[in-house]
């Protein structure tokens, strides 16, 4: 049997708020000619990288090992990130082993994967995509083409999620992807699609002396800001990476006896919005994310004090950010609107589409009807 090919897009930030505003002829067309999830919610932490290896795999960071987009090594008490090291096979594995001739332009996590020829182009030009897919076409046929666009991502960050830009941004993609379309349809015919995003973006725009630091200092610790490639001096006891859920790592025995009055100093603090327990964490399917995280009340950020006012910007990385896209689309243009989903149904569902079956023991179940 002929494989049916697929076109997997993920555009990175890409939530419901950004894409109601946003002029999408392409995505709306796809929505309207195809199914879509009513409520899709990524998952703990909404990270890019972990949440782009949940997309992928169809499981939870507990089980594909990326935790979040930086880590302590607690063997070698160093920061690590450009994590990239699955426990579990991405989606284009099945897909190899069914034969598939897979093209991955810019899906990091892809890179270097069984069966995969993966290309790296400018993420934050939206076009390079489609120069790119051009480009491979001619020199070889592809019936698996992974795509990531990260422009709306960058635009949110440096204006805020729902700035007139960051909009036009979306706008640009929706524009190529309907170039890419037709030229897919020129040159391989019918094929799936599937639109996904990896989480949504909130807009920091209330500042905030809060220090982190001073608190644990309060309680007698000594406490480091962590760097990507730094390793940990001996004396710390409290290491914590900066991201907008917190990341606290309690290094030595007195700050593991201090973890209840950190936890009790944190709920004092009025703008702080959520404490996760490392049980707290196993329950959301990610315990090494730390040893305790925290997340302040959405809007708040310390960083915007070194900012001139009104000088605003968009983060992800809490719970506030899990609202995202996923749509797709079979040969047959079956149209359907699903309740409810999250990333872990991504994968299955992909496969689900192809109409191939996988012994592959997925988080979540296909959403196709």
């Amino acid at each position: 049997m002929k494989n049916i090919p697929l076109l997997f897009v993920t555009i990175d930030s890409l939530g419901p708020e950004v894409l109601k505003r946003a002029r999408t002829p392409f995505l709306d067309s796809v929505a309207e000619t195809g199914s879509t999830v009513k409520d899709m919610r990524s998952c703990f932490p909404t990270l890019t990288t972990p949440m782009m290896s949940t997309i992928l795999t169809g499981v939870y960071p507990e089980k594909h090992g990326i935790f979040s987009n930086t880590i302590l090594n607690r063997e070698e008490k160093k920061v690590e990130g450009r994590l990239r090291d699955l426990r579990r096979p991405p989606v284009t594995d099945c897909l190899y082993e069914n034969n598939y001739s897979i093209l991955s332009i810019q899906h990091f996590m892809l890179q270097g994967r069984n069966g995969v020829k993966h290309v790296q182009v400018d993420g934050n030009r939206s076009g390079a995509i489609r120069k790119a897919l051009r480009r491979e076409l001619k020199e070889e046929k592809y019936d698996a083409i992974f795509c990531l666009y990260q422009s709306l991502d960058s635009a949110g960050h440096k204006y805020g999620p729902l700035h007139a830009k960051t909009i036009r941004e979306l706008e640009e993609i929706d524009d190529e992807l309907e170039l890419v379309v037709d030229f897919l349809e020129e040159t391989i015919g019918e094929f799936a699609i599937v639109i996904t995003s990896d989480h949504s973006m909130s807009l920091a725009d209330t500042p905030t002396e809060f220090d982190l630091g001073e608190v644990i200092t309060s309680i007698g610790l000594k406490a480091e800001l962590g760097k990507e490639g730094k390793s940990v001096s001996k004396e710390t006891d409290v290491l914590i990476l900066k991201y907008p859920t917190v990341n606290i790592y309690t290094l030595t025995e007195k700050a593991i006896d201090r973890t209840a009055l950190l936890v009790d100093a944190l709920r004092k603090i009025s703008i702080v919005d959520r404490i996760y327990t490392k049980e707290e964490m196993k329950k959301l399917h990610n315990p090494e994310y730390a040893d305790i995280a925290f997340c302040l009340k959405r809007g708040y950020s310390n960083s915007l004090k070194s900012r001139r006012p009104g000088s605003f910007f968009g983060y992800h990385g809490t719970y506030h950010e899990e609202p995202s896209v996923f749509m797709f689309r079979d040969i047959h243009k079956t149209k359907n609107c699903i309740e409810r989903g999250t990333l872990v149904d991504i994968a299955p569902t992909t496969l689900d589409l192809l109409g191939i079956q996988s012994s592959v023991d997925f988080d979540g179940i296909s959403l196709k009807k």
